[in-house]
């Protein structure tokens, strides 16, 4: 492999998250690094810059594309798209991908490796260069061009902070850290976004408004739903209402509330619909959870119409 000075890095994804993680890479002297997004996105930044409210004074200039055409050898892609995109964006890059590409994933949900890999089977990719990330940010698309940053980290799983590229997240203004435990934090990650997501969209207020305490009767049965089938999945973990409460620390906007008004499916499938999937496979009942995702899925509906 190349020096760690000449690895690349791709972020496939031009939403709140990828555009904050872009950004920040940008910033480093003689990285390269590639921003893929949506047309309006990429065309506002090519013509004044990325524009990250409370990390950056000025806009950020980096290299934005639609879409990417070049060999990804000794290449990080940090995957940013929606888990219901995930795999559509994966097959799309198939033909670039070469065995020493690196893939870490951060999306919200449970099964996200398992949906990766499925979508790069019998490609160059190589399964033991796929890793997942947690993103624990608040971040908010403002316009094309513009995102808002309040402040956050990300956590790898060690394997991929023993490979060359973990190098070139460090220094950067968001904190990537390795994970102690990987699967308990996933897990605490999910049963958070279980309560946060979806509340913030029945209720269509900011986060701070969904922790108030006010409303702890609706998050203890998701909790404690969500703790019942992580035990169950060998995961010990004891989070109620205040351990949310807590978590909340900015009063941005949650990526689901986001996704609902553009008129975007969500990811309810992917985070309370997998504590369900997951109850029924080990046969514990999660009819708070279920009942979430139904709601939700019913208000998509009438957004649309």
């Amino acid at each position: 492999m190349k020096g760690e000075a000449n690895k690349r890095v791709v972020i496939l994804g031009g939403g709140a998250i990828g555009s904050v993680l872009a950004a920040a890479l940008g910033q480093k002297q003689g990285q390269e690094t590639i921003l893929v997004g949506r047309r309006e996105h990429v065309r506002a930044i090519r013509e004044r810059g990325l524009k990250v409210d409370g990390m950056f004074a000025q806009p950020v200039q980096l290299d934005a594309r639609e879409a990417i055409d070049l060999a990804l050898d000794d290449t990080l892609i940090v995957v940013t798209v929606k888990a219901g995109d995930l795999q559509a964006a994966l097959r799309a890059i198939v033909p670039l991908l070469r065995p020493t590409t690196v893939l870490l994933l951060l999306q919200n949900g449970h099964g996200i490796r398992e949906l990766a890999l499925e979508a790069l089977r019998g490609t160059p990719a190589r399964p033991e260069n796929v890793f997942i990330g947690i993103v624990a940010m608040g971040v908010t698309f403002v316009a094309p061009g513009e995102v808002r940053c309040f402040g956050g980290n990300i956590r790898v799983e060690p394997a991929f902070a023993a490979t060359p590229f973990f190098g070139l997240l460090q220094g950067l203004p968001i904190r990537v850290d390795a994970s102690r435990d990987i699967r308990r934090d996933l897990w605490t990650k999910l049963l958070v976004n279980a309560v946060i997501n979806p509340l913030s969209v029945v209720l269509q207020g900011h986060n701070r408004l969904v922790a108030e305490e006010r409303f702890d009767p609706l998050k203890a049965p998701i909790l404690a739903e969500g703790c019942s089938v992580a035990a169950a999945a060998g995961v010990s973990l004891k989070i109620d209402a205040a351990f949310v409460n807590r978590f909340v620390t900015s009063d941005n906007i949650t990526s689901m509330l986001q996704d609902f008004r553009r008129g975007r499916p969500t990811e309810i499938d992917f985070i309370n619909g997998a504590i369900a999937a997951a109850g029924k496979k080990h046969g514990i009942p999660t009819p708070a959870n279920e009942y979430l995702v139904a709601l939700i899925h019913a208000l998509e509906t009438l957004r649309k119409k």
